[in-house]
C-alpha cells in the first residue's frame, strides 16, 4: 500500500469520526456521502468481514464483539440471507467489507436495501443489458484489478447487469454481471468503461454462425481463447483431432479463424483455431500424431520412475498435464515420434484426481504390459493422484503454480466454479519457506 493511500485513508477516518461526533454529515470526495447512517455493533466474539456478500469470499479482517461499524447499504447474499455493506476503523485505517445482518445489532434505519443485491460504495442499484466493448475484457472475482480472473469475454458478448459499485482500488464504477459461457451461467465483476449499451459490431465482434466438422492438419495446433495469436493458449491438439465448428470471424491478423468445440483431457471445451490449420478430411488418426503405430493400442503399462511428467504433446517442451508416481497404471492408446528428440513417445489414458485424462509420456518411462499392482513408494492403487498441481486460476489449463504431494496440509480460502464447470478450491500453503496461493480441484482435498 502506498504512503499517499494510507494518508488518505487516515484523513478520511479522522473526518468521519469528527462528523459522527457532531451528528451531521456532508459529502466527502471519494467516500460515502450520506448523513445519519445506521450503525451496527458486532454480536459474536469474532466476526469475519468479507470482500463480498458470500461466505465463499475472502476475509478482509476479523472484528471483535462490541465493535461499531457504519452501515452503507444492505444486500441479499449468495446464501439468500441479508448482508450489510459496512465501513469501520481497523488498526488506524478505514476499511470496508460485508457482514451478515444477523450478526450485528443495528441502530438506526438502513438505507439502500434491495432484494437483488444493492450496490456498494455509494453506487446505485443497476440493471439491464450491456455488451463487451474491447476485443477481450477480463471478468474479475470482485471489483478490483487485483481480483482473481474469473474468465475473459469477447467483444459483443451480452451480459446482464446485477448491481454496481465503486472499485476498491481505482475509484471507478464496476458492474456485477451475469452471463453464459460454454453453456455455464456465471457471475463476476467488470469495469464499467469496458461495457457499452449498444452492440459494438454484432455478437462476438462480427462472427458468423457456421457448422460442420473439421480435423487438425498440423502435428500440434494451438487452440486460443480468442481469434489472435496473441491470445492465451487453451489447449494443444494433435493431428487428426476432430473439432466441431461453431462460428467464424476475422482475427486480429486479418485471417479467418473458427470458433470450435472439442474434447481434451475428458473436458468439453471451446476455443479458436486459424482456418488454415483445419481440414475437411482427416490427415491422420485422431490424437496419435505423425508416425503413429496403433499396434500398441489399448496396451496396459505402469510408470517406471519415481515421478513422470505427462505432457500435452510429444515433446519435453510441452506443458505438463499431470505428474504420475512410480507404478501408476496407464493404458497406451497410440505411439508417435517426439517432435524435438526423435524418440518414441506414447499417448496414454489414465485417471488423476477422479478425472479420466489423456497425455504423452516418453517410451522409456513406461513398463509395458505391467499392471498397477507393482506400484512402489509414493503411488497408490486405483490410480489415485500422488501429487496435486496447484493452478494460477480455476482451470485445468491454467499455469501450474506448484506441485503438492499427497497428504500436504493446506488452508482453504474459498470454493469457486472453474472454466470446466467443476468445483475448484483456492488454497494457501507453504512451500520452500514461501507462502503461496492457487487453485486445485475440490475433489483432491479431504
Amino acid at each position: 500500500m502506498s504512503a499517499s493511500y494510507v494518508r488518505s485513508k487516515k484523513h478520511f477516518l479522522l473526518m468521519f469520526l469528527l462528523i459522527f461526533s457532531l451528528g451531521f454529515g456532508f459529502a466527502a470526495s471519494g467516500f460515502h456521502s450520506q448523513a445519519a447512517r445506521a450503525t451496527g455493533t458486532v454480536k459474536n466474539r469474532i466476526l469475519n468481514v468479507r470482500s463480498s456478500a458470500s461466505t465463499n469470499s475472502s476475509i478482509v479482517c476479523k472484528l471483535t464483539q462490541g465493535t461499531t461499524v457504519t452501515i452503507i447499504s444492505e444486500t441479499t447474499g449468495d446464501d439468500g440471507l441479508k448482508w450489510y455493506d459496512v465501513f469501520f476503523a481497523y488498526n488506524g485505517e478505514a476499511k470496508e467489507g460485508f457482514v451478515r445482518a444477523d450478526l450485528v445489532n443495528v441502530s438506526g434505519s438502513v438505507s439502500g436495501g434491495s432484494s437483488g443485491g444493492s450496490s456498494s460504495s455509494g453506487g446505485a442499484a443497476a440493471s439491464g443489458t450491456r455488451y463487451v466493448k474491447p476485443s477481450v475484457a477480463i471478468v474479475r472475482s470482485y471489483a478490483s484489478t487485483n481480483g482473481d480472473i474469473r474468465t475473459r469475454l469477447e467483444r459483443g458478448t451480452t451480459v446482464s447487469i446485477l448491481s454496481s459499485k465503486t472499485g476498491a482500488d481505482d475509484g471507478r464504477t464496476w458492474y456485477k454481471i451475469s452471463f453464459t459461457q460454454n453453456g455455464t451461467s456465471m457471475e463476476g465483476y467488470i469495469r464499467g468503461d469496458l461495457l457499452t449499451e449498444t452492440n459494438p459490431g454484432g455478437s462476438s465482434s462480427g462472427s458468423t454462425d457456421v457448422s460442420g466438422t473439421r480435423y487438425v492438419n498440423g502435428d500440434v495446433v494451438r487452440v486460443r481463447t480468442w481469434a489472435s495469436t496473441s491470445a492465451d493458449i487453451r489447449s494443444r491438439l494433435t493431428r487428426g483431432t476432430t473439432v466441431s465448428l461453431i462460428s467464424s470471424k476475422t482475427g486480429d491478423d486479418g485471417k479467418l479463424w473458427y470458433k470450435v468445440s472439442y474434447s481434451d483431457g475428458g473436458y468439453q471445451l471451446n476455443g479458436y483455431i486459424r482456418s488454415d490449420l483445419l481440414s475437411e478430411q482427416s490427415s491422420g488418426s485422431s490424437g496419435s500424431g505423425s508416425g503413429s503405430d496403433n499396434t500398441v493400442s489399448n496396451t496396459p503399462a505402469t510408470v517406471r520412475p519415481a515421478v513422470a511428467n505427462i505432457r500435452t504433446w510429444a515433446s519435453t517442451n510441452a506443458d505438463v498435464r499431470s505428474k504420475l508416481s512410480q507404478g501408476t497404471g496407464v493404458t497406451i492408446i497410440g505411439e508417435t515420434t517426439g517432435s524435438d528428440d526423435g524418440r518414441k513417445w506414447y499417448k496414454i489414458s489414465y485417471t488423476s484426481g477422479g478425472a479420466s485424462l489423456t497425455g504423452y509420456i516418453r517410451g522409456d518411462l513406461l513398463n509395458i504390459g505391467s499392471s498397477s499392482s507393482g506400484s512402489s513408494s509414493g503411488s497408490s492403487s486405483g490410480n489415485s493422484a500422488a501429487v496435486a498441481q496447484v493452478r494460477s486460476y480455476a482451470s485445468p489449463y491454467a499455469d501450474i503454480r506448484a506441485t503438492l504431494e499427497n497428504g500436504t496440509k493446506v488452508a482453504i480460502i474459498k470454493e469457486v466454479t472453474g472454466e470446466d464447470g467443476q468445483k475448484w478450491t483456492k488454497i494457501s500453503f507453504t512451500q520452500n519457506g514461501n507462502e503461496l496461493q492457487g487453485y486445485v480441484p475440490s475433489s483432491l482435498l479431504k
